[in-house]
């Protein structure tokens, strides 16, 4: 994500041009896009899951004391995209997984008469996890017979520091920094799984980036807390509507000991649909918009397109 911030009038402009484009790598990388509806049901064991994944984000952070410059807020464009392969494994008669993701970015960033841009691969990704209860590890022949149920399950990401990333650049796709996320799902079902109200818990705690842009010397992160609502319902065997709501709360950066006053507490609201589609695989598409969000924090709208498919 992007944030605010404030340039003091004494910067020249070139070293205000430099901090403008800073916005770009305050979080690190390229903002992840929120989960949707239905992102942790049940599959066959022994098999293979592939996702595409493809977002267009468009964020607008303020900017204090910069209209001498010609400068009001940041305007962050991203183009991301993602492959993600899964293998679905029985973990002692449960569901479970291993996955690897590999990101694509492509990050515009203007400020007022300046603009900056990199594009290229992010940081790569592994995840495991695992099912607590209500989903059996299940083999395709008997996977068709079975009636979804209500079930949680527990997902740790891991990312590297992979992505292109050069200090003396305004914007990266790299992160210089590892990132650790845990996510425990809960997802209900009345009537075995045309309708699902789901509840996603995800904290993120990221390592330092020692060598930040400019003069900065090291950036920081306190942890990210995640909480993610959605509520999905069929309206024909293969397809169905969502409403989601989404809430993000602290992830303050400190660069060069200094807090940055940027803590998130926000709130998002969206809408998509799923369709599963005989041979091809299942299409989601989602929209989120920023609904509530403190003073001078960013706002903005997402779009998010995902194929994924049963091998």
């Amino acid at each position: 994500m992007t944030y605010p911030f404030r340039i003091p009038a004494r910067h020249g402009l070139g070293v205000l041009c430099r901090i403008a484009m800073m916005t770009a790598v305050i979080s690190g990388a390229p903002p992840a896009f929120a989960g949707k509806a239905r992102d942790y049901l049940n599959a066959p064991v022994n098999t293979w899951v592939t996702f595409y994944n493809l977002g267009f984000s468009n964020r607008v952070a303020p900017v204090d004391a910069a209209a001498d410059f010609g400068i009001t807020d940041v305007t962050t464009d991203i183009t991301s995209q993602s492959l993600i392969v899964s293998r679905i494994l029985d973990v002692g008669g449960r569901t479970g997984g291993l996955s690897f993701v590999l990101p694509h970015a492509d990050i515009d960033v203007a400020a007022g008469p300046f603009g900056a841009g990199e594009a290229g691969i992010g940081d790569v990704g592994i995840v495991a996890e695992v099912n607590i209860f209500g989903a059996p590890a299940l083999r395709k022949e008997d996977f068709a017979q079975w009636d979804p149920e209500t079930f949680a399950s527990f997902h740790l990401m891991a990312t590297f520091p992979t992505g292109a990333y050069n200090p003396n650049r305004s914007v990266n796709v790299g992160s210089n920094r590892w990132n650790l996320s845990p996510t425990i799902n809960y997802s209900y079902t009345p009537d075995a799984g045309w309708t699902w109200l789901e509840l996603y818990a995800t904290t993120r705690v990221f390592g330092d980036n020692d060598d930040a842009p400019g003069a900065a010397g090291t950036l920081e992160q306190r942890p990210l807390y995640q909480i993610e609502l959605h509520a999905s319902r069929n309206l024909t065997p293969d397809f169905w509507l969502t409403a989601d709501a989404y809430y993000d709360r602290g992830g303050e950066t400190r660069l060069g000991g200094v807090g940055q006053d940027n803590a998130a507490d926000t709130w998002r609201l969206g809408a998509g649909l799923g369709w599963r589609i005989p041979s091809v695989g299942t299409v989601f598409l989602n929209y989120e918009s920023t609904v509530a969000a403190p003073a001078g924090q960013p706002e903005g709208d997402s779009v998010r397109l995902t194929l994924a498919k049963v091998w």
